[in-house]
């Protein structure tokens, strides 16, 4: 009989430790995958922002316009918070990363101010060092997310959604940033300033973009859903294949390359979802 009591101490301790376990998995109190996605979410948005600030000084205006600017200054702002809560009882890391992100949020937030075409070459490498500074932290959260889940002994595919999420989650801000790098080469072109570096950028991340779609789209993770939205992703990158020349050579009207960008972000914003859910 005395057994009993010990064998029931033993099985105490044991969810006991199976609970703390499942908390290690937890980046505060929202998955990894989560935490992923909403730190990638901070990398596009600083580039939309940006985006929509030289699309102002190129002369785009409009409720439109104005929308786009405020809603991601404030998802931005509504996004860190979510992160900041839940790095707490983080690495530190983590909550250095955290730290530094919003360090440069305000340098870049008090850029924002000055909306003249003076400000063009700050206003890029404010945007740059903001998103270093968000890649970062995105890193960091998969860094954990990995020692948490080989700690936990969790599955390799466990690990490849948070690294999946990273890749897409990735694509949303590359798309932001390719129109925004080509509406500052028009700027530059328009200003008659060297254009050249800014409008080799250009060429760059869509053969960036091109090269992770593909990868993409053999991710042993796919599901019928995440392929049919990649698939409409492929079809809007046809509309630029099909005018390469003119896109490279920023001959395209800042418009259609504008509504392009803007329709793959929210696609991939979508399969970043569905792969977060999985």
């Amino acid at each position: 009989m005395k057994k009993i009591p010990f064998l029931l101490t033993i099985l105490l301790l044991f969810f006991t430790l199976l609970g703390y376990a499942k908390n290690d998995q937890k980046f505060g109190n929202i998955s990894y995958e989560k935490a992923t996605n909403i730190s990638g979410k901070q990398r596009m948005l600083s580039q939309r922002i940006t985006k929509v600030f030289l699309l102002r000084l190129a002369g785009a205006n409009g409720s439109e316009v104005n929308s786009e600017y405020n809603s991601s200054i404030q998802l931005f702002e509504r996004n860190f918070k979510i992160l900041e809560t839940n790095s707490k009882d983080t690495s530190l890391k983590v909550r250095a990363a955290v730290k530094k992100e919003n360090e440069q949020w305000l340098i870049f937030k008090n850029a924002l101010e000055n909306r003249s075409l003076n400000n063009l070459n700050n206003i890029i490498k404010v945007s740059n060092e903001l998103l270093k500074r968000c890649h970062t932290l995105v890193l960091a959260i998969e860094e954990e997310s990995k020692y948490s889940k080989e700690f936990s002994n969790e599955s390799d595919s466990e690990q490849l959604k948070v690294q999946t999420v990273n890749i897409a989650g990735k694509q949303r801000m590359l798309s932001q940033r390719l129109c925004m790098y080509y509406t500052a080469c028009r700027l530059y072109k328009k200003e008659k300033l060297n254009a050249k570096g800014l409008c080799v950028q250009v060429e760059k991340i869509y053969n960036e973009m091109n090269t992770s779609l593909n990868s993409l789209l053999i991710n042993d993770l796919n599901t019928f859903t995440i392929e049919q939205k990649i698939g409409e992703v492929l079809s809007l990158f046809n509309q630029i294949e099909d005018n390469k020349r003119d896109f490279f050579n920023n001959k395209l009207p800042l418009s259609k390359i504008m509504v392009l960008s803007n329709k793959i972000t929210n696609l991939y914003n979508v399969i970043t979802g569905q792969y977060t859910s999985l």
